[in-house]
């Protein structure tokens, strides 16, 4: 089995409207050459920023914390929205190291796997589809799991064509394939020959794809996906979950695979891995990304949530 290669470069990208974002990834390669203890002091400090920086991002975390925790008292809520930004800036470390990082700069990250057994149980049994999730350090977590475990990753293109090879190319270098959603054929014939695929689905789509099913206790919505998929491409259903711990250590938890699934039901099958979800968050709160609008899509067409500040 031959790993996906890199994708085509466009001499398109050579002009000037690119020319900011080809110096920031000059700048991260160069940054990257500073010992790993000042990465991620660096990391903490951006996220502290960012929090000052980018106001709107602040008041969506702030009101999805508040919804999703609201027996905390004002001030842990205000401790735990400075957490989740330095979790975010310690990220943006992270992917840079995930994606340009040599083997000798991360040889000191250190990976915790639980449930291995699961993982190879699932193996024997049809197409494995892991379930993974939108916590800060979810590159990081992949470019480690890579030096035991080849995997195809589904993602979702992003706007910027030139962003969008420099993220294909880099994980070319430690995912087996990176697949767009929509690329079934692909995805069914590596499932065939035995490579698992990664895909996360707790972000918000919009209605046409989605049910509505609990998640901390708010009807949310949850995309039918890869209950779809499981269904149409007999898929055992594997959620994992991770976080980073002390001292350059990251933890990842294989959970035992999803028993009779997908069930006849859009929204239990939906429940079942927001509540997976849930459990995760709720022992390490400050590691999500609570950054993005999660409960943009409301049932019935309610009132907005998220509501612009008036200037």
């Amino acid at each position: 089995m031959d790993h996906q290669k890199a994708p085509s470069f466009d001499s398109t990208w050579l002009k000037p409207q690119y020319w900011g974002l080809w110096l920031g990834y000059a700048l991260v390669w160069l940054l990257l050459k500073l010992p790993l203890s000042w990465l991620y002091r660096l990391g903490a400090a951006m996220g502290e920023l960012g929090l000052y920086l980018a106001p709107h991002r602040r008041r969506v975390c702030a009101t999805n914390l508040r919804l999703c925790f609201p027996n905390y008292s004002p001030l842990q809520q205000k401790e735990l929205l400075r957490a989740c930004f330095r979790s975010v800036g310690l990220s943006l470390i992270e992917t840079a190291l995930a994606w340009l990082g040599s083997e000798q700069k991360i040889r000191p990250l250190v990976l915790h796997i639980e449930g291995l057994e699961h993982l190879k149980t699932a193996e024997e049994q049809s197409g494995l589809l892991c379930l993974g999730f939108h916590f800060t350090t979810l590159e990081i977590i992949g470019r480690l799991l890579s030096r035991t475990h080849s995997f195809a990753l589904l993602y979702r293109a992003h706007k910027n064509p030139l962003f969008n090879y420099f993220m294909v190319k880099s994980r070319a270098h430690y995912v087996y394939a990176s697949l767009e959603r929509h690329e079934l054929r692909p995805l069914i014939r590596l499932l065939r020959q035995g490579v698992p695929a990664w895909y996360a689905p707790d972000q918000d789509y919009g209605r046409k794809l989605s049910v509505f099913a609990p998640f901390f206790n708010i009807p949310t919505a949850t995309i039918t996906t890869t209950a779809k998929m499981a269904k149409s491409l007999n898929l055992t259903v594997v959620p994992v979950t991770y976080y980073r711990g002390k001292e350059h250590h990251y933890y990842l938890k294989i959970h035992p695979a999803f028993k009779h699934y997908p069930a006849d039901d859009e929204i239990e099958n939906a429940a079942r891995i927001n509540e997976v979800l849930e459990s995760a968050i709720r022992e390490h709160p400050e590691q999500y990304l609570w950054q993005h609008r999660r409960f943009k899509t409301r049932p019935n067409k309610i009132s907005k949530i998220y509501v612009k500040q008036k200037k």
